[in-house]
């Protein structure tokens, strides 16, 4: 449960609209996020940044509202991009494939060895 675990921080700057997620991000965040989003949206920004550095922790839930996100924003023009996953954030993006959806400097996990 996330509960006052999760807020969504939101800073505009000049060329861009950043989202700083902080927390630990499941269901109970999810509402909270899609908010944000859309205000984002409706603001016609060029380019949002989603700022990942303090978010700890995040589900399936968390990572289907990124992607939709991601969906909406190439289908309306808007640049949406990631930085600064930690592990397990980055772990998520990797095993599922989402991080191929956002920046190119989203960390990837490194090749199995056998």
């Amino acid at each position: 449960m996330t509960g006052p675990s999760f807020r969504v921080c939101v800073r505009l700057d000049t060329d861009a609209t950043a989202l700083g997620l902080v927390g630990a991000l499941d269901l109970d965040g999810t509402a909270q996020l899609r908010a944000a989003f859309a205000d984002c949206f409706a603001r016609c920004s060029d380019r949002i940044v989603l700022d990942l550095c303090d978010l700890r922790f995040c589900d399936c839930a968390g990572l289907n509202v990124l992607v939709e996100a991601k969906a909406t924003a190439d289908r309306i023009g808007i640049e949406l991009c990631v930085e600064g996953a930690h592990a397990q954030v980055a772990r998520l993006f990797a095993l599922t494939g989402a991080g191929d959806l956002f920046a190119d400097d989203m960390p990837r996990l490194p090749p199995r060895t056998v």
